[in-house]
């Protein structure tokens, strides 16, 4: 499978899991995203070890990496200088990073920003690699706006499995040898403004519960109340929808548009009796 069926389906406003183990396919896919980016003129950052390397694969790619390095809309830069700038891991600090990057992309008049990050240094025992899975669930805030595409590299040949499968957990959507990205498949999380909340649609299971909760954990950031839209779900478990009754203990939520399946859910883990929620099934 070539490296556009990959990823073409990936948006912005997507943060996916991305798990490889072939060197050629994975240079395709990349190279596939990048010129998708430049192509819709949005800035487009590759974070991970060997830049320079990258640079002249995409360009045997027939990516057309000068011209956009010279106009500021393509950079490839170290681990070191974006994940690692203290030499450490610092989960809080990066976030802070990504979320300054959003801020000089929209402020550079970009229509959005696409984001490969090679993961490969959290396999060489950096200090504060162990946060990873916690920062990989923060990082999905940066996503909310539909500004942000993400595309984070794991090479299963250097990850432990269990390591993997538990920094899969934290992304909304995945992608690996032979699994293209599926949007229906995969948690889209968007933030709405009238009425303020969020938007959800997609599928929520194991495989992507712990971004919905860290989603769900900045749910009153910007109001003291909030509207889910819940229409968009094809699929939610019941620790899902645990997940979303418990959202009401922060503050007032309406979840509209909930399912006859995702009602029942809801009921069976005690919906009704939860004082600030209101539930409007479609």
């Amino acid at each position: 499978m070539g490296g556009l069926p990959l990823l073409h389906k990936v948006a912005l406003g997507d943060h996916v899991c991305w798990t490889v183990d072939d060197d050629a396919t994975r240079m395709e896919a990349i190279a596939a995203f990048v010129r998708a980016g430049l192509r819709a003129r949005h800035k487009v950052i590759y974070s991970g070890d060997e830049p320079e390397a990258v640079l002249d694969a995409l360009e045997r790619h027939g990516v057309g990496t000068r011209a956009a390095l010279g106009e500021g809309r393509l950079s490839a830069v170290t681990a070191e200088s974006s994940y690692l700038a203290g030499g450490v891991f610092d989960p809080g600090g990066t976030l802070s990073a990504w979320h300054a990057e959003v801020a000089q992309a929209r402020a550079e008049g970009h229509p959005g920003l696409r984001v490969v990050g090679d993961m490969t240094w959290a396999t060489r025992r950096v200090p504060g690699a162990e946060d990873l899975p916690w920062y990989e669930a923060e990082i999905n805030t940066v996503f909310l706006e539909g500004y942000v595409a993400g595309v984070c590299a794991y090479d299963r040949r250097r990850f432990d499995p269990l390591q993997l499968r538990r920094l899969g957990f934290a992304h909304p959507g995945a992608a690996g040898p032979h699994t293209p990205f599926e949007p229906e498949a995969s948690l889209r999380a968007r933030r709405t403004t009238d009425p303020y909340g969020l938007r959800l649609a997609g599928e929520v299971d194991l495989s992507n519960r712990d971004a919905l909760r860290a989603v769900i954990a900045h749910l009153f950031d910007g109001a003291p109340a909030a509207t889910v839209d819940v229409a968009g779900l094809t699929f939610a478990d019941t620790a899902a929808a645990r997940i979303l009754v418990e959202a009401a203990a922060d503050g007032p939520v309406r979840l509209v548009g909930c399912s006859p399946s995702l009602c029942k859910l809801l009921a069976f883990h005690g919906a009704d009796g939860v004082a600030g929620l209101t539930v409007v099934p479609q």
